[in-house]
């Protein structure tokens, strides 16, 4: 239930329950009063009926002396009380008190005539009035009023057992209050300052989040997703910032072997020293080489700075598959000759793309001279373009087949594949980060370029909402795929 009905049920609920309990607890006591006067009246009428045989007197009902009323002070206790009426109102006689004084005191006719033969029930006593007739004749009223001595000894008794249940009653409501408000928001409130306390620490909460269906259970969702979101962009920032600090210490490091050079031959260029016009062209083309290599790190570095940011935006243009990747791998067969590698290539798709081809051809140069510089001397290198549809060429590697059809699942794949040694595990893992490259294992050296290569041709296919990986094994060599998304189609196939 929503937190919001709940309160408004729960203080529906508080606010009715001490009416109902009242209405019910007066509805008893009311109820056992009336039983209990029953049985006192039953009791009751035996005592009063030698009292109404004496009152009944007609000679008792006129203004006389006090010695006429004598036989009445038998009847008189501190129980029962009586009073004498004219028909005029005037009291002749009242027990208790003095005869003379009586006839002072007057009730009015309506007063006096009211609920006659009734008993009156009162809290304390009980009371009946009742005519006296003498031939026909109305000559008096009396009133007998009875104290209630067994309802008055069971008062202390009584008020006891209502205060009880009243207050058992009471405890009991707010004890559920304050069950129900600790369930429904003391504890929720406790489990969120206690993982707000965590989170400012630094520390993840100890406790597991309670399933909840309410606003208070969305909330701690909430904060758990903030925080969760929170710690990842922090964790992002320092990989960020961890991956500056390398970049630029790994390219302070690589511009300082170009700098020393040009220094170097700089010096010898300005020096003394008689050099011959070859020697000297020869110095020359080495600096302007250094500068060369240096121009492209700073431009490689631009690239992949501007790939990563989100505000980057790639002007796409849609390209017939067969066509375009036709014209872009068979550029690289010369390549490839002239390194002594047999070049196997298939293109087979029929499908158009949203590309952006100067950076997909940048994509496809990083991978294949990554691959040159990795296949051995007479050994073999596979380029393919591969759509979803079409089946995978021979030369992959054997097991990846299966792997390869369930990544390409709706995209296409531009597989780059050498034969040469594997990529170790370690290394393999971490191979598309910057600055990060494959050491030979048996040269104990690198392999060479900026080192930026592989992480551009990655942030390349994400541009293009596609993905990058590498697979590599020993004995066969190493395979690089990236999935590109699929426009439509071009054509109908042949065979369809």
């Amino acid at each position: 239930m929503k937190l919001k009905y709940w309160l408004m049920l729960a203080f529906l609920t508080v606010m009715l329950l001490p009416v109902v309990a009242g209405w019910a607890l007066f509805s008893l006591y009311n109820y056992y009063n009336d039983q209990r006067a029953v049985t006192e009246y039953v009791e009751l009428s035996g005592r009063m009926a030698p009292i109404e045989q004496t009152l009944s007197d007609p000679g008792l009902y006129r203004l006389q002396s006090p010695d006429a009323f004598a036989a009445l002070s038998e009847l008189e206790n501190g129980r029962v009380n009586f009073d004498l009426y004219l028909p005029s109102g005037i009291r002749v006689y009242t027990s208790g008190g003095d005869t003379w004084s009586a006839g002072a005191y007057t009730v009015g006719g309506a007063e006096l005539y009211r609920d006659l033969y009734n008993i009156q029930i009162r809290h304390r006593t009980f009371s009946l009035k009742k005519p006296v007739w003498e031939k026909g004749e109305l000559v008096g009223i009396y009133e007998i009023v009875m104290l209630r001595e067994d309802w008055l000894e069971g008062i202390s008794l009584r008020t006891t057992w209502v205060v009880i249940p009243a207050a058992a009653f009471f405890i009991l409501l707010y004890g559920t209050v304050l069950w129900l408000l600790s369930r429904k928001l003391f504890r929720p409130m406790k489990h969120l300052m206690g993982r707000m306390d965590a989170f400012a620490q630094g520390e993840e909460a100890a406790e597991e989040l309670p399933v909840r269906h309410d606003e208070m259970g969305t909330l701690l969702q909430q904060f758990d997703a903030m925080q969760e979101k929170i710690r990842q962009t922090q964790a992002d920032v320092e990989r960020e910032q961890k991956e500056k600090e390398l970049m630029i210490a790994s390219l302070s490091h690589d511009l300082k072997t170009p700098l020393m050079s040009i220094s170097a031959y700089t010096e010898v260029l300005n020096g003394d020293r008689q050099l011959e016009r070859l020697e000297r062209q020869e110095y020359q083309d080495v600096l302007f080489g250094n500068v060369e290599r240096m121009k492209q790190m700073i431009s490689e570095l631009e690239m992949y700075t501007a790939l990563g940011s989100s505000e980057s935006e790639m002007s796409m243009v849609e390209v017939e598959g067969e066509e375009f990747f036709d014209m872009l791998l068979g550029s690289y067969e010369g390549l490839a000759e002239r390194g002594q590698i047999d070049v196997k290539m298939d293109v087979r798709t029929d499908q158009l793309y949203q590309i952006h081809p100067e950076q997909l051809m940048r994509l496809t140069d990083n991978l294949i001279n990554n691959a040159l510089r990795h296949t051995r001397t007479s050994g073999v290198m596979g380029l393919g373009v591969i759509a979803s549809d079409r089946e995978l060429p021979e030369w992959i590697i054997p097991s990846l087949g299966a792997e390869l059809d369930n990544y390409r699942a709706g995209a296409t794949l531009i597989i780059v594949q050498n034969e040469g040694p594997a990529i170790p595990e370690e290394q393999l893992i971490r191979i598309f980060e910057p600055y990060v490259q494959h050491q030979n294992e048996v040269e104990k050296a690198y392999a060479g370029g900026s080192g930026l290569g592989l992480s551009i041709a990655k942030r390349v296919a994400i541009k293009h909402g596609g993905d990058m990986r590498m697979w590599s094994y020993e004995g066969y060599g190493t395979l690089a795929a990236c999935r590109l998304p699929e426009h439509r189609h071009f054509k109908i196939r042949e065979d369809e």
